[in-house]
């Protein structure tokens, strides 16, 4: 069970009952096929040999002595029972064989489609899987490793992964069954040529085992680089506007030509392997049918066998042969399945924000914030970074608060207002609220209580209502619309045809960008948060609804803890404290007149990046 793909497999244990009555059809299939093929020899003897009656044939192979007495009981029924005339005794074996035949189509199709239902379901358990994995993983980690892999590992590896699963149970088992089913036919008649038989199997499972490590390897590296090419395609169509002012197109088609001609030559590492499987195969089993068919005819000419027996031999060998070929080709499947496996779990063993929002009941809640948030010296680096994004730095913010944190680009000010809501953790130092540290208590309960606006407009396909009230799915319209007020979005959202209704498209295209940002501003208000993240809240506001919107802003503020990653001076004017950050760490702290007086970085920062309002 080391291997990821037989270890992924059992997924379909899960459905254990229409597993078993999926096999159950397979092996209904199969057991009609080798009776089938032992029909053949009856309706041969009467054919070839004139002097024998289906009730002859019956007893000769069905009540010889060596038989179980249950075969015994059904030649001596057969031989009571059979038609005299040869012709009509023919006529009942084709019946036996065309109902036979119904029956074994009837598994087969029950098979065929249990088989499809398990590989869809179990297809949408790993993408569902593999999103709730992906969706708890650390943000650093995901900043880190970009999405595009993940997002192929999810869409392209789980359908090959689950492909492999229908080469297993469906075809796989199928054909093994029906194969088994020839086999243990012409044991029956002939043990020793069929034995024979098998032993030429040995080098093609060799073969097989040898081919499909070589597959596997190429069919990972392919993975890996349609894991590049749906970045490409993300990041090209995703910033289509900039491509088309810069002149870009040339670069983006040089370079997806690399990346598509790079999985096309990962492809081609597999061709060989793949073209030369079935024609080896293929080789392998005529020189094998070659030489039963020569140790039969020896067996007709020198041991006098009858000839009606050792056909219906060679013919089993032949049928189990024609349902084992499929077997190299499914082999092939199956090892690219294995590579999209261990890319699968690998995802799955990505690391999850300790104590998610699916931790342990035992994990005590953040009681409401009603007295003061404190950075106790926490630091935080990134992985490749050569210095310290934020270091040691300490601050206490009573309740009620409204704090500006101002610096220039890189500063440390957006990975300090990260630590609050625990997307990023401190290496060194703490994080407290009302005494409580944060990593102490549980994911969900502290994010309730905090209100992010960011300067970049995140907004998601569905109707403006859905996105106000984004993860609050049972909220009433009445706050709905009231958060909106606020925000000073209620005016233009009742303008619009279908009003709180309006689908909003990807990306929220159709709206101006002060309109989305007012969205956003809603969505946070509506949370009641007691602690309000403002990251350059207004950037996209136009300059008329800028003062109501500031305004607004300042009501929100009322009863609540907020923090400001301020770009405008009539923002920083306006705070309780200004913390001013260089190289992660805060060079000074106060009002605005103090720190115009004393603190040059601060003035300089006034003088050069602060904005006035928009005008």
């Amino acid at each position: 069970m080391r291997d990821p793909f037989w270890k992924s497999i059992t997924v379909l244990l899960r459905f254990k009952r229409q597993l078993a009555m999926a096999l159950a059809g397979a092996l209904v299939s199969a057991v009609c096929f080798g009776a089938g093929i032992l029909t053949l020899l009856p309706a041969l003897k009467l054919l070839l040999d004139e002097q024998k009656t289906l009730g002859e044939v019956a007893r000769q192979y069905l009540g010889a002595e060596d038989r179980s007495q249950v075969l015994q009981s059904l030649g001596q029924w057969i031989e009571l029972h059979a038609p005299s005339d040869r012709f009509w005794a023919f006529l009942t074996v084709m019946g036996l064989v065309a109902t036979l035949s119904i029956l074994g189509s009837t598994g087969r199709y029950v098979h065929e489609l249990l088989s499809i239902t398990l590989v869809n379901r179990s297809a949408m358990i790993w993408r569902k899987r593999l999103f709730r994995q992906l969706i708890q993983v650390p943000t650093l980690h995901l900043l880190k490793s970009g999405n595009a892999d993940h997002i192929s590992r999810l869409l392209f590896d789980v359908r090959v992964m689950t492909q492999g699963y229908m080469a297993v149970m469906g075809r796989a088992a199928a054909h093994v069954l029906k194969g088994a089913a020839a086999l243990g036919s012409a044991l029956l008649l002939d043990w020793l040529l069929t034995a024979i038989a098998v032993i030429g199997l040995v080098p093609i499972a060799i073969l097989l085992r040898n081919l499909g490590t070589r597959i596997r390897r190429a069919s990972r590296r392919a993975l890996r680089q349609r894991g590049h090419m749906v970045g490409a395609l993300n990041e090209a169509l995703g910033g289509i506007h900039v491509v088309k002012v810069h002149n870009a197109e040339g670069y983006e088609r040089r370079r997806f030509g690399i990346i598509n001609k790079a999985l096309f030559n990962e492809d081609m590492k597999m061709r060989q392997a793949k073209a030369l499987a079935s024609p080896l195969v293929d080789t392998m089993a005529l020189l094998g049918a070659i030489g039963v068919a020569t140790i039969a005819a020896w067996s007709i000419f020198h041991m006098a066998i009858e000839p009606e027996q050792v056909m219906t031999v060679v013919m089993a060998l032949v049928l189990a042969a024609a349902s084992f070929k499929p077997i190299a080709n499914i082999f092939t499947q199956v090892r690219e399945a294995s590579a999209a496996a261990v890319r699968v779990m690998d995802v799955l063993n990505l690391p999850t924000e300790p104590m998610g929002v699916d931790a342990p009941h035992q994990i005590p809640p953040l009681s409401r914030h009603c007295r003061v948030v404190v950075f106790d010296q926490v630091s935080v680096s990134y992985p490749d970074s050569d210095r310290p994004a934020v270091e040691g730095v300490s601050l206490a913010v009573p309740f009620g608060d409204t704090v500006a944190v101002v610096g220039a680009n890189g500063a440390g000010k957006t990975t300090l207002m990260h630590l609050l809501p625990r997307l990023v953790q401190p290496q060194t130092g703490r994080v407290l609220i009302d005494d409580h540290d944060i990593q102490e208590v549980s994911l969900r309960s502290l994010r309730q209580q905090i209100g992010v606006v960011t300067q970049q407009c995140i907004l998601f396909e569905g109707t403006i209502a859905e996105n106000i009230a984004y993860g609050r799915r049972y909220e009433s319209d009445e706050r709905i619309v009231a958060a909106a007020k606020l925000a000073h979005a209620h005016e233009f959202i009742s303008a619009l045809t279908s009003g709180y209704q309006t689908r909003l498209s990807e990306d929220g295209a159709g709206l101006s960008g002060g309109q989305m940002q007012r969205i956003c501003i809603a969505r946070a208000v509506l949370r009641d948060p007691t602690i309000l993240i403002l990251d350059e809240a207004t950037s996209q506001i136009d300059a008329d609804s800028e003062a109501e919107i500031s305004k607004a802003l300042r009501e929100c503020r009322q009863g609540r803890t907020t923090f400001i990653i301020a770009h405008r001076l009539s923002t920083v004017i306006d705070a309780d404290q200004i913390v001013v950050m260089d190289a992660g760490r805060i060079v000074d702290t106060g009002r605005h007149g103090e720190l115009i007086e004393r603190c040059v970085a601060y003035r300089t920062l006034a003088h050069s990046q602060l904005r006035p309002p928009a005008a």
